[in-house]
């Protein structure tokens, strides 16, 4: 299992640091930003393609279980900020058709 994340540690401050290796940080967390999102568009489309082979199996469109076991997953490792993230995600990751997937 990960070792949990140190949820409520402040970052680190670093020394001294050249505008240089400041630039090559924003450009790393900007590319780090880019991978984040298209891994998020693709588990949406997994996850809606999914639940439309649920729906056609006459299933359940999700399953609580599975959706339940995710946001365990989140919370151990980043706490209730984790638990957060999991439900966006989730929420994401709803057909657009399904009851209650309008965004507030």
């Amino acid at each position: 299992m990960p070792e949990p994340f140190p949820h409520g540690d402040a970052p680190r401050v670093p020394g001294p640091s050249t505008e240089a290796a400041a630039d090559q940080a924003a450009s790393e967390l900007s590319a780090l930003d880019e991978q984040l999102i298209a891994q998020l568009a693709r588990r949406v489309r997994l996850a809606r393609g999914h639940q439309l082979s649920r729906r056609a199996a006459g299933l359940p469109t999700t399953s609580l279980a599975q959706e339940n076991a995710m946001l365990r997953r989140y919370a151990a490792r980043f706490g209730n900020q984790g638990a957060e993230i999991a439900l966006a995600i989730l929420e994401l990751s709803r057909s657009p058709d399904r009851p209650g997937s309008e965004r507030r």
